[in-house]
């Protein structure tokens, strides 16, 4: 069971290491985020716990192997996961009174519908967010583009790139359709939508897979635009010296937020939530806006980031989080699975 006594008032931001129990802690999560630099501070402050690390490359194997009864503590979800994680009764509650920086985060993050769990419990603690939108060139485009819809427009023909994701796909489509809750559509919008992507299918250059695929495309300059990322349009921008910008659409952007859980069974629950307190620490919150280029959860951050780097990371319009689209998973999604295959199998 999880704990429930809160610390005491006038205690520092962190749980005091005489409430942490003794033992051995295992947190499974990206890479990234398990180096000495993310982890040793946590190591000083809780001596008394053996923290050891294990990594995933994508969800849906940390997932399967959690299924096949591999036993962590914490884990390094979305909030697209944490149905498929309680569905499987694999998360316990997070006592948000044992998170004494739960406070500083910015109150869209904490009244998050999607992570509840309950008076003063949720499923996750967000960390990390970021919005996907439109990339484009700003030599081949103008004026910008300003709707989902423009991924459509015959004007790019052959320069138009899509992911290849039957989710983000099938939801750019359904907002570019005007339908408001892009996540949960009948069956005849779920037709609709598959119609539009079809009729997409003679525009584009192709689908694409990940982020290093798009961004060569766009660098040999066979692709104008395309569904992208915020952190993709600037390192093609800063670092490759490719005019690139992102926009959020019109019908609003879609956003990915992720965080910390505490897995169920864990035999160290103080010890857990200590280490998602961690995880919202400013230093390690500084790291993931300027390394990452990350919109971070953590207010506090905005105290060590200079107005240049709030602005580069939309710390400076953090509602921009707020009114994107949360990806989340679609109760039904075996049917957009099915819907999306036969988009690619369409002529």
């Amino acid at each position: 069971m999880a704990p429930t006594e809160p610390p005491a008032e006038g205690e520092a931001d962190i749980l005091p290491p005489d409430r942490v129990e003794t033992g051995e802690l295992l947190v499974y999560s990206y890479e990234e985020t398990v180096t000495d630099e993310f982890l040793d501070g946590y190591r000083e402050t809780y001596p008394q716990v053996k923290l050891r690390t294990a990594v995933y490359g994508e969800l849906d194997e940390a997932v399967a192997k959690l299924r096949g009864g591999y036993k962590a503590d914490v884990l390094n979800p979305c909030v697209d996961y944490i149905p498929i994680l309680t569905n499987l009764d694999l998360l316990e509650p997070v006592d948000t009174s044992l998170i004494p920086r739960w406070k500083y985060l910015f109150p869209f993050f904490r009244d998050m519908k999607e992570i509840q769990a309950g008076e003063g419990k949720v499923w996750m603690v967000p960390v990390d967010a970021g919005l996907e939108g439109i990339m484009y060139r700003t030599d081949k485009i103008d004026p910008p583009p300003t709707s989902w819809n423009d991924l459509w427009n015959p004007k790019y023909a052959g320069h138009i790139a899509m992911q290849d994701y039957a989710r983000n796909a099938i939801a750019v489509a359904a907002l570019a359709l005007g339908y408001e809750d892009p996540f949960n559509l009948t069956e005849e919008q779920l037709q609709k939508a598959k119609e539009y992507l079809i009729q997409q299918k003679p525009l584009l250059l192709n689908y694409f897979e990940s982020d290093t695929e798009i961004r060569e495309l766009f660098k040999s300059g066979d692709v104008w635009i395309s569904f992208g990322w915020t952190a993709d349009a600037r390192t093609l921008r800063e670092e490759e010296g490719v005019p690139v910008e992102y926009i959020s659409p019109k019908e609003g952007a879609l956003s990915w937020v992720c965080g910390y859980s505490i897995l169920k069974g864990t035999k160290m629950p103080y010890a857990a939530h200590a280490l998602l307190n961690h995880y919202l620490s400013p230093d390690l919150q500084y790291i993931e806006a300027t390394d990452f280029e990350y919109f971070v959860a953590n207010q506090q951050v905005l105290d060590l980031l200079s107005d240049e780097e709030i602005a580069l990371v939309g710390l400076d319009r953090p509602e921009a989080v707020q009114e994107a689209h949360v990806e989340i998973t679609p109760p039904d999604y075996d049917r957009w699975l099915q819907v999306w295959e036969e988009v690619l199998a369409a002529p």
